[in-house]
């Protein structure tokens, strides 16, 4: 999973949210997606970018140039002073701030607020969610707090932050402090590197520490050897000398996964050879470069697929699968502070048939917590339905928190005889999102999305373009969408490093985007979110080098 670094100050409302219920789905809703929490969120309303009605005249200054700050005053004279027979003299706001009044980078507003004989003050952003300031200098009656613009989508609507001091039942007048939203727009490219830096190799996956960093895991070829690789950059994409190591330095290697945990440790699995033997490794990096503490390790023919971190309890999970005579079963293993690791497998067994005499093989390819429970994606191949041809049907797992009582979700026969999941993305409700494949009995891949209700029933699908390959990486977007990476087809063999972005339930994309250096193979392959909304993807670019891309939201 891929987390976001927190907040510096704890009072902040964000804009670009969808909360909204969803058209033909009941009380199906949709609140911002996990890691990205913060005090509040403004509403949208049918899956679309939150917008506000024209807000009421105010007293504040606008029309300043771009850049510049807005300041508001509050009345005209200060509050009187008083003896022991008048009554306490009311809240008030002397004067209020933002640093600036045109939002053109994906970074906080920061609001700042004076007030007169009050103890707290709230903020709210376009008629959303009241949001306690917080208290920084006492002596000069001054609270702070932050507005966090998510996407571009908010560009062409006005906004306004209204403001009431409060101390206890007593209440000032609304304050009101007005600014406009003109960032990139939504799906431009901010940022490009794919280079020979560091020579051939893959971005396989990518997080956002808490202290702002972007860290990549990939897979390069020093002297032609497979190694792997962690990698440091700013969230401008620069990096420098000691920005880079070897994981499993000296070993054939290859990358799987990377999570992020809330302190800034790195949870790294790989594939390693050694001593002629192939496994996974799940190692935990405390400090940059430092020596790492081992979580676990798989024993020879399993296979990791992905990683999942639960931050609740502090746990990891390893998802992918092991032999079984001449099938595979799905499995993860647990690990879990001051425990054992936990090995645990996992076998399809139909509701309601007789036995498939040849039995069913699960292949996860993705996983995730949500609630103390895990769910994977991947696909399970045998004959469905009683039918004596042997295919391959998505499913969607779902185990609680112990890793017992499995829950099997397998698609019906809908766009096609056979499907599969890749990758898995759950929102704040519980809700997950794969992408992944559907096809006939002679399987041509056509790119898809599917959407499931907290309770696993799946509410949603959409066939994505005929020429895209299989997702490769999903995130929930703070803006209430999802965003997929995949390589798209292009002329005379080659492909383009895509991403799309979708609202759920709708019919046409958020946005698009795609790069492409030359007529070349580029495989986007791994999605991370930053604290402002900001989408990082990873994968490879033309000549077969690492590549980065920061696309706006």
């Amino acid at each position: 999973m891929k987390l976001r670094a927190s907040p510096s100050l704890p009072a902040i409302v964000v804009l670009g949210v969808a909360a909204c219920t969803v058209p033909g789905v009941g009380d199906l809703t949709y609140d911002q997606p996990p890691d990205t929490a913060t005090a509040g969120t403004t509403g949208a309303s049918d899956g679309a970018p939150a917008t506000t009605d024209e807000p009421a005249p105010t007293t504040g200054t606008t029309g300043e140039a771009p850049g510049t700050s807005t300041t508001s005053s509050g009345p005209t004279s200060e509050p009187g002073s008083t003896t022991a027979d008048d009554p306490p003299a009311p809240p008030a706001i002397v004067e209020g701030k933002l640093d600036v009044d045109v939002v053109v980078k994906h970074e906080p507003l920061v609001v700042t607020i004076q007030t007169a004989n009050a103890e707290g003050v709230r903020m709210q952003v376009d008629g959303g969610p009241k949001i306690e300031l917080v208290l920084v200098d006492e002596e000069n009656n001054l609270f702070t707090g932050q507005i966090v613009i998510y996407t571009a989508l908010e560009n062409d609507d006005p906004h306004v932050a209204t403001f009431v001091a409060w101390r206890g039942a007593l209440e000032s007048e609304t304050y009101e402090l007005p600014f406009t939203v003109d960032l990139p727009p939504a799906g431009s490219e901010l940022f490009w590197e794919g280079d020979n830096a560091i020579g051939k190799g893959t971005v396989v996956a990518l997080a956002v520490t808490p202290k702002h960093e972007l860290i990549e895991l990939g897979t390069y070829y020093p002297q032609g050897q497979a190694r792997c690789y962690l990698r440091r950059r700013d969230l401008g994409g620069a990096w420098g000398a000691g920005d880079l190591f070897e994981v499993k330095p000296g070993l054939p290697c290859s990358a799987i996964d990377l999570a992020v945990d809330d302190v800034g440790a790195l949870h790294v699995l790989v594939d390693k050879l050694e001593d002629g033997e192939l496994r996974w490794w799940l190692g935990k990096y405390d400090v940059w470069a430092g020596t790492p503490t081992q979580i676990g390790t798989g024993v020879v023919g399993d296979a990791a697929r992905a990683l999942a971190l639960d931050r609740a309890d502090n746990r990891v999970a390893v998802c992918g699968n092991r032999p079984d005579g001449d099938l595979v079963r799905a499995a993860v293993w647990l690990f879990a502070p001051g425990e054992s690791g936990k090995n645990l497998s996992y076998d399809y067994v139909p509701k309601n048939e007789l036995p498939d005499p040849l039995g069913f093989g699960e292949t996860p390819n993705d996983c995730a917590f949500v609630d103390h429970h895990l769910l994977v994606t991947g696909e399970v191949k045998g004959q469905h339905d009683q039918d004596s041809f042997t295919r391959a049907r998505h499913f969607l797992l779902n185990v609680d928190a112990a890793g017992e009582n499995p829950e099997w979700h397998i698609a019906p026969q809908d766009s096609g005889t056979q499907s599969g999941g890749r990758v898995l993305a759950i929102d704040a409700g519980g809700r997950a999102m794969t992408g992944g494949y559907a096809c006939g009995d002679q399987c041509e891949h056509t790119a898809e999305l599917r959407m499931f209700a907290a309770g696993g029933d799946q509410v949603w699908q959409r066939s994505l373009d005929p020429l895209l390959a299989d997702p490769r990486a999903l995130v929930w977007h703070p803006a209430g969408y999802v965003v997929f990476v995949a390589a798209r087809d292009g002329q005379q063999g080659s492909t383009s490093f895509f991403a799309q972005a979708w609202f759920p339930l709708q019919a046409a994309p958020v946005w698009s985007y795609a790069h492409q250096d030359a007529l070349a193979i580029h495989t986007p392959t791994s999605l991370a979110i930053g604290p402002y909304g900001q989408i990082y993807a990873g994968g490879m670019t033309a000549g077969g080098y690492p590549a980065v891309a920061f696309i706006a939201p």
